[in-house]
């Protein structure tokens, strides 16, 4: 177990751009509902007005 974490001193590495990737990824993917919510937000309160 403790291989697969260290990678032969490349783990540090290897695991940081994982996270960062998966960070990257999730971002990617909830940033277009975030763009949605606020588009419709300000299209409700044009017509409203």
């Amino acid at each position: 177990m403790m291989e697969l974490l260290t990678m032969d001193g490349h783990g540090i590495y290897v695991w940081s751009t994982y996270i960062l990737t998966t960070i990257v990824l999730i971002g990617l993917g909830t940033f277009p509902f975030i763009q949605l919510r606020r588009f419709k937000q300000r299209n409700q309160e044009d017509i409203e007005l």
